[in-house]
């Protein structure tokens, strides 16, 4: 039995060792450190979704990231040399996120702006929602060398407002990660044209 078993190893090494050279495709250009949204110890699922979200999006534009672990923002600037040395990066994508739902007050109670109404349960049944999104590109010294923001509206209508807003920070991740891609100077790996 031990004899077959060192048999079927050297099989399994040879045929490992055989693959062609190119089989792997080796990751070029800058690597970044996503920190995540939402501060240490936030459990809200919408952040954690939004995180997840982002470094998918930039991972389709064959940007390198590594996700850190949770630190406030203002923290992670002034160790922006640590993280690089600690994960040989290139600088810090920094993203911020923030929601708003409109509403308007009048005698009867808050009414959403665009036509809502309350629905019998005492929930908005249509509610204008906001995300608006700021995305910092931080050098190894802590210095911003490229921002943007970006929005996306959505009249939500319903009860699960959590569904409405992971889509409206998707979008707004889509077009931050869009034009983080395009700024002047990025440095766009080959296979990703």
């Amino acid at each position: 039995m031990l004899a077959r078993f060192a048999l079927s190893l050297s099989l399994l090494l040879g045929v490992a060792v055989c693959a062609p050279a190119g089989a792997v495709e080796e990751a070029t250009g800058p690597i970044y450190v996503v920190i995540p949204f939402g501060e240490p110890g936030d459990t809200d699922p919408i952040l954690k979704r939004a995180t997840t979200q982002f470094n998918l999006d930039l991972a389709d534009r064959r940007i390198r990231t590594v996700v850190a672990p949770p630190i406030d923002a203002i923290e992670a600037v002034g160790t922006a040399r640590q993280f690089c040395g600690g994960y040989n990066a290139d600088g810090l994508l920094i993203p911020q996120l923030r929601f708003e739902q409109s509403k308007e007050r009048n005698l009867t109670g808050f009414i959403p702006v665009v036509g809502g109404v309350v629905s019998s349960s005492g929930v908005f049944d249509r509610s204008p929602i906001r995300a608006q999104l700021k995305l910092y590109l931080i050098d190894c010294t802590g210095i911003v060398r490229w921002k943007t923001y970006t929005t996306a509206n959505k009249i939500h209508k319903g009860q699960n407002v959590a569904a409405g807003l992971t889509e409206i920070a998707n979008e707004a991740l889509a077009e931050a990660v869009d034009q983080f891609t395009s700024r002047p100077g990025a440095v766009v790996p080959d296979s990703a044209h």
